[in-house]
């Protein structure tokens, strides 16, 4: 059973044509689509954050900032995206010793989309670094402005599929 507000996210999102057969199914969104400033297909899972609307505050989810969120993530521009991109390379490399990855190349060269989960305020990213960091996972979260806020390189886990907590 969904809820009315994930039902009414749904039906956005569905009505928009951001998503590839968007589904609803624990607590979120998801579907596939193009993210052109990549050069990549990724996940998009859209969080509404319903935990906090179950708990009893009353407020339901933002739906237009959420299409927003969406509209813009997959709208970026290559400036905006390459400025992310040397962010993340930039933050990385000031982090990690060298010797700390597999093979050394240029980090702006290996990472590689994944996914995307788009919250009312925030963008999170899921990047690949196989060559660098075949063993892990790159979180990047992105401001209401898609500007870098935070990195972390993180052990991928076997069954890791989307950002959103849920496995497969």
């Amino acid at each position: 059973m969904t809820s009315p507000s994930l039902d009414a996210l749904l039906d956005r999102i569905s009505e928009s044509g951001l998503l590839d057969e968007p589904v609803a199914d624990n607590g979120i969104v998801r579907g596939r689509a193009s993210l052109d400033a990549a050069g990549s297909e990724v996940t998009v899972n859209v969080d509404p954050e319903l935990e906090e609307e179950d708990e009893g505050d009353g407020d339901s989810p933002d739906l237009d900032a959420l299409v927003d969120g969406v509209t813009r993530t997959l709208a970026m521009s290559e400036t905006q995206w390459r400025a992310v991109i040397d962010a993340v390379a930039d933050e990385i490399g000031e982090a990690v010793a060298d010797d700390a990855v597999a093979e050394q190349i240029d980090l702006r060269d290996d990472l590689e989309a994944t996914s995307v989960v788009v919250f009312a305020d925030a963008v999170l990213l899921r990047f690949t670094a196989r060559r660098q960091f075949p063993d892990s996972r790159i979180l990047v979260q992105l401001d209401s402005e898609l500007e870098v806020e935070t990195v972390e390189v993180e052990e991928d886990a076997a069954d890791f599929d989307d950002l959103s907590g849920t496995d497969e």
